[in-house]
């Protein structure tokens, strides 16, 4: 009987945090909750609503900030600026959409369309020639 040590076993993978099964808690955004509770607390002050903005871009978060300024859309006093960032988001949104639409698909130049027709006549000359040939 010989001593064989057993295979060794691979650790248990991390869990994967980019795929979230249905029913699970998406991690939280540390940076993005500290943005909004400092829009919160200084409401008045653009500068602190452009830098969650800002965030809100960069994180891909654009739908959430718009659901958070969405929620004080009838506020008697907080409803009109939270309309006006509403705004800022939509274009923002549409201006991330722009950036990566595809151009326009160009025509093909003449020279080389010109090129092709003629190629194919020279083709079809030469197997026209090589079937009546043989008459």
């Amino acid at each position: 009987m010989t001593d064989t040590p057993a295979p060794a076993r691979d650790p248990a993978p991390p869990p994967d945090v980019g795929r979230m099964g249905a029913g699970e808690a998406e991690p939280e955004d540390v940076l993005f909750e500290k943005l909004w509770s400092r829009v919160l607390e200084e409401w008045d002050d653009l500068k602190t609503h452009n830098a969650f903005l800002d965030y809100a871009i960069r994180a891909e978060r654009l739908p959430d900030a718009a659901g958070r300024y969405r929620s004080f859309k009838d506020d008697p006093q907080k409803g009109e600026f939270a309309k006006k960032r509403l705004d800022a988001i939509v274009l923002a949104a549409t201006q991330m959409l722009y950036a990566m639409k595809t151009p326009p698909r160009g025509k093909v130049p003449l020279p080389i369309t010109l090129s092709a027709f003629l190629m194919c006549v020279i083709l079809l000359g030469w197997v026209y020639y090589l079937v009546f040939r043989r008459h």
